[in-house]
């Protein structure tokens, strides 16, 4: 049975199942992308140390994510 997030993904038309932990990889790969400073998507995420950030922010080029993040409209 699909949860929540996996009909918002139907919805946009990403058929990938999605998960908290990808949103949360979409969230401070976008915000990279924006030139977000590290050190303020640590503090946004909730990070007690940069490096945990740069785990994430390694991620960035996962096609889940890029697909994903493609369908946030941040300006």
């Amino acid at each position: 049975m699909p949860g929540s997030m996996d009909k918002m993904g139907v919805h946009l038309g990403i058929l990938t199942s999605l998960t908290t932990y990808v949103a949360r990889h979409t969230f401070a790969s976008t915000l990279k992308s924006k030139e977000v400073p590290a050190s303020v998507i640590k503090e946004m995420m909730g990070h007690a140390n940069e490096q945990t950030t740069e785990i994430y922010l390694k991620a960035f080029g996962n096609d889940v994510l890029s697909v994903a993040s493609e369908h946030l409209n941040i300006e």
